[in-house]
């Protein structure tokens, strides 16, 4: 079978090294996905100016016949070109997308696809009136242990789901100042969010595996309403940048199934519990356990041995779930950061629907942080 055509956009000459992301860092880890796998072969590289792409091309030593735009006009229009991968700042996602499913291109975007709710629903809508595939960098779905879980509630290992439970820490602390490349992170309507990013990432795999939420009540809290930005080099450059996104963030309500549930969010410096997440689900007949060490976030955790399922069936004993599968060496053989996304490629190219999220499974994630911000009630 002959290999999916790819056209990158947003991957430049910033080398990504597993710490703060800045433009065009994470079209590495696509890159690299891409690049290692024998189903796909990257035609096309996408940057502000067709010389940035080709001066991308050189420093990344990629096939000299790879071509160069400056225009994701230009490059949707490319009749050489399958897919298109949207690598930039959220605010470029909804455009870019856009762009590209009305010339009937399949695309990975990165996640969140917007902001705005209406505005991923037009992409949901364009992707189903041009019999476009999608898919959505929300990387928790590519990972073995969500997977597992999944398997397992399908399965009835639990009997039916009655409450879950959901509580996690995220290592982005505002007490001690933020880097200033990252300071989208603290605004509410910001595309890049700590409700968009930090929460949404968990809130894809929750939905997927528990489905949607019926009834629904959140609260917020900021404690830190303004913050020190630092530049490169450590020098403050704002000394009290407003906040406005929430650092606590909590969830309860009940499921479309019928099942109440809760999800707590907490950005703090450190985590007293040796989880940085726990996700605890309740059933008629037993109980799993989901956790990953503190320090870790959801989307990017791929070291199998990080992550436990734990399997409590009401008459017998606490099992650990063994979750590993066989995975290719295209797969396998990639960093931790990567492998997740490495998983999306993978199951796109092979028909693993269950395996990848679709711009339609991010809608329902979308559609719940719209809901969650529209009921919040705001603690002082």
């Amino acid at each position: 079978m002959a290999p999916i055509r790819v056209g990158l956009i947003g991957l430049n000459t910033n080398v990504y090294d597993g710490g703060n992301i800045r433009a065009g860092t994470w079209g590495v880890v696509h890159l690299t996905s891409i690049s290692k796998s024998p189903h796909y072969k990257l035609v096309a590289l996408c940057n502000s100016t067709a010389e940035k792409a080709r001066k991308s091309i050189e420093h990344h030593k990629l096939d000299p016949a790879t071509k160069a735009y400056g225009s994701v006009d230009e490059l949707a229009r490319d009749p050489d070109v399958d897919l298109i991968v949207v690598c930039v700042h959220v605010d470029k996602h909804y455009a870019l997308a856009k762009t590209a499913l009305e010339n009937k291109k399949s695309v990975f975007s990165e996640f969140p696809l917007s902001n705005s709710y209406p505005e991923v629903e037009e992409l949901v809508e364009l992707a189903k009136q041009g019999g476009v595939k999608t898919i959505v960098g929300a990387q928790a779905r590519g990972d073995l242990a969500l997977r597992k879980v999944k398997n397992l509630v399908d399965s009835k290992a639990i009997g039916d789901v009655v409450s879950s439970s959901w509580v996690a820490h995220l290592p982005r602390s505002t007490w001690d100042g933020l880097p200033e490349a990252v300071k989208f992170f603290l605004d509410l309507e910001g595309g890049p969010s700590r409700i968009n990013v930090g929460l949404g990432h968990s809130l894809e795999p929750f939905t997927h595996v528990l489905g949607e939420f019926k009834d629904i009540q959140t609260v917020f809290k900021t404690h830190g309403k303004t913050t020190r930005l630092f530049d490169d080099t450590g020098n403050v450059v704002d000394p009290a940048y407003k906040v406005t996104a929430p650092e606590y963030i909590l969830i309860q309500g009940v499921l479309n199934s019928g099942a109440v549930a809760s999800i707590t969010l907490r950005c703090t410096s450190d985590s007293a519990d040796e989880a940085g997440h726990r996700w605890i689900i309740s059933g008629t007949e037993g109980e799993l356990q989901f956790t990953i060490p503190a320090g870790n976030f959801i989307q990017i955790q791929g070291h199998l041995s990080e992550a436990k399922v734990l399997l409590k069936r009401w008459k017998g004993e606490t099992e650990e779930v063994d979750f590993k599968r066989n995975e290719p060496a295209h797969v396998s053989s990639v960093t931790g950061d990567v492998i997740n996304t490495a998983r999306l490629y993978e199951s796109f190219a092979t028909g693993d629907e269950d395996g990848y999220p679709s711009f339609e499974s991010a809608r329902k994630v979308h559609h719940l942080i719209d809901r969650m911000k529209k009921v919040a009630v705001w603690a002082p």
